[in-house]
């Protein structure tokens, strides 16, 4: 069956890698391993060092010798060519990059310089705790790469591919659509794999314009708005069907983070892929907090895909 992609050109040429050694850095590789093998990918590894001490750390606290910055690099090194090695055993291609700065600067940068057609990178940590210190490099990267990035999560050991389930948030719009064709072409390539088109709509009693309701919004404002929705995506739905997708639409009043994370969790979903609809720098920077809470309590990896500038 003719679709509107070609399959025959694979996107997924060059694969930067951001890893910080930890465990879930070792996931984040072996996913990217996976998809380098069935892509025919090269992988880029990327470590950026930090050699200042962190804000809430004093002279008291940490002894620093004078040739920490020189340790720091050595072990730094040796470490990246360790992965590295254990890419090239598994037969790919990869070159390595030792960076210093800030490291969601730093990713971005070269992802830019070296071409690279996606970002693979490990979310950190679930706490309040563990977000305020260590979440903000992924939320970052995110927000800032022209590449998508695709998240894995600690403990989460199933392969990226091959995609059974691609659970696939949207709001409707055209940049949306763009995005999902962007997700497909990376990771969801062939027509038997399952698409999960997500539109969760959100009525707050506040905005309901009369009185009398409390807390519940009348029936009919939930049935016009589920009704709505569902004929906004039906020609969508149909557009996948006669690419040879197994489609369906999942219509659902709630927050969406909340009924996206649900669903994923359900629906035993492989990779969530979302849309960031970024359209400058100051929309960049206010990044929707659906993304973000989707790409940091997902079970399963997330593909973030930037939404077409206009």
């Amino acid at each position: 069956m003719a679709t509107a992609i070609d399959y025959a050109s694979d996107p997924l040429s060059e694969i930067l890698v951001a890893t910080d050694f930890s465990p879930t850095a070792t996931l984040v590789l072996d996913r990217a391993i996976d998809l380098a093998r069935r892509h025919g990918s090269e992988l880029a590894l990327v470590h950026v060092m930090q050699t200042e001490l962190p804000a809430f750390a004093s002279s008291e606290m940490i002894v620093v010798t004078s040739d920490y910055a020189d340790r720091l690099r050595d072990a730094s090194s040796e470490a990246l060519e360790h992965e590295a090695e254990r890419a090239r055993a598994a037969g790919i291609t990869v070159t390595t990059h030792l960076e210093h700065g800030i490291p969601a600067q730093r990713i971005t940068a070269q992802a830019d310089a070296l071409g690279a057609n996606l970002i693979v990178i490990g979310a950190r940590g679930h706490t309040r705790f563990e977000h305020l210190l260590l979440g903000s490099v992924v939320e970052s990267v995110v927000r800032q790469a022209h590449q998508p990035v695709l998240t894995v999560h600690p403990g989460d050991r199933r392969p990226v591919e091959p995609v059974g389930t691609l659970l696939f948030p949207t709001d409707l719009s055209r940049d949306s659509e763009a995005a999902l064709d962007a997700a497909i072409h990376l990771l969801a390539r062939r027509p038997q794999h399952r698409i999960l088109l997500v539109h969760a709509f959100h009525l707050a009693p506040s905005v309901v314009p009369f009185t009398g309701f409390g807390d519940v919004v009348p029936p009919t404002f939930s049935d016009d708005a589920q009704a709505i929705a569902e004929a906004a995506a039906k020609p969508v739905v149909d557009r996948l069907r006669r690419r040879g997708f197994d489609v369906e639409a999942v219509i659902q009043r709630g927050d969406p983070a909340e009924v996206v994370l649900g669903l994923a969790a359900r629906r035993d979903v492989d990779v969530i892929a979302i849309a960031t609809h970024v359209r400058s720098p100051l929309r960049r920077f206010l990044l929707g907090s659906t993304t973000l809470r989707v790409v940091e309590y997902a079970a399963c990896p997330v593909l973030t895909v930037h939404a077409p500038a206009h």
